[in-house]
């Protein structure tokens, strides 16, 4: 059995060893610039830079990300496209991704839209 000096030391020598591995990463990442093509867009840092707090690097450009649907299960690509506008004009956190696609969005948006309205029927029943 270790003790809890030993298991701190172990996990402060491979948090260590992780943060080392995502530095190299990033260096490697800002050092690879792809050639601007479809599915890459090039990110405007200025407006990143102003609107969205993280700590890690901000992105340099925007590329094609593939995903499946929270909802339906659906494989969908989030287009680069789609992230400039979410992260540069509607200031969305820098940290999200898209985990619906646009139907089960559009569905929940009803959903959430039709419990507020009987939520406002109700309470302004009682008044």
């Amino acid at each position: 059995m270790k003790s809890n000096k030993q298991r701190r030391a172990e996990i402060k020598a491979h948090r260590l060893e992780r943060a080392a591995r995502r530095l190299a990463e990033q260096r490697l990442s800002a050092e690879v610039r792809p050639v601007a093509g479809a599915g890459l867009v090039v990110a405007d840092t200025a407006l990143l830079a102003a609107h969205n707090n993280t700590y890690g690097l901000l992105p340099t450009f925007y590329v094609d990300k593939a995903f499946t649907c929270r909802d339906c299960g659906a494989d969908e690509v989030w287009t680069a496209k789609q992230q400039k506008w979410w992260y540069e004009i509607a200031l969305g956190n820098i940290n999200s991704t898209a985990v619906r696609c646009r139907a089960c969005r559009l569905a929940r948006r009803a959903l959430l839209r039709s419990g507020a309205a009987v939520v406002a029927a109700q309470q302004g029943g009682r008044a």
